[in-house]
Formats: structure tokens, C-alpha cells, sequence
């Protein structure tokens, strides 16, 4: 058994890539696991597989703007995705206007 910590990697995202309707209900979906910053940010879980689990979600299917930045996450390994009112805009990603 190794004694190196376990480090997980965060994607680091602008909320604009979120449209603005989950501005509000961000937190009550399935895997996003704080609510940072009130409306300013996010801590989401991304699941290891995220397209299978969107359908075994118990809050029933993922929304597929989430869907679309789970799959982009685990593409690069990443654990977590950080929406920050001030992160970065990816130009791999869609962006919304609020």
C-alpha cells in the first residue's frame, strides 16, 4: 500500500457555461456537491462514466448541457468540475449569456 495521497483533478470552468436558468437550481441537481460561492460558483462531482450514469441518475436524467461538460471533464480525468463566476471560458464548450 502506497502512502502518497490520492489528488483528484478539478476542471476549472466559467459559469457562463451553464445557461442562466441553473444559476438558481445548480445545486439542487444530482453529483453537484457545494455550492461555493452562492451564485457564484459550484463544486460538481463528474461521475466516472457520465453518460450511463445520466440515465441511472435518481433525479432522473442528467440535463444535457451538464452531460456535455461531464463527458469534456472525464476526457481530460478530471473528478470535479469548479463553475466560477470569474473562472475561465473554455472555447471547447458552449457558452450562455446572463
Amino acid at each position: 500500500m502506497s502512502d502518497a495521497p490520492q489528488i483528484r483533478s478539478i476542471l476549472d470552468l466559467s459559469t457562463a457555461h451553464l445557461p442562466e436558468e441553473f444559476g438558481q437550481t445548480l445545486h439542487e441537481l444530482d453529483g453537484v456537491i457545494a455550492d461555493l460561492k452562492g451564485e457564484y460558483g459550484y463544486l460538481m462531482w463528474v461521475p466516472p462514466d457520465p453518460e450511463r450514469w445520466a440515465w441511472e441518475s435518481v433525479d432522473g436524467p442528467a440535463p444535457a448541457e451538464i452531460l456535455t461538460v461531464q463527458v469534456y471533464a472525464r476526457r481530460f480525468g478530471c473528478d470535479y468540475v469548479l463553475f466560477d463566476r470569474d473562472g475561465p471560458v473554455n472555447p471547447d464548450l458552449p457558452v450562455w449569456d446572463w
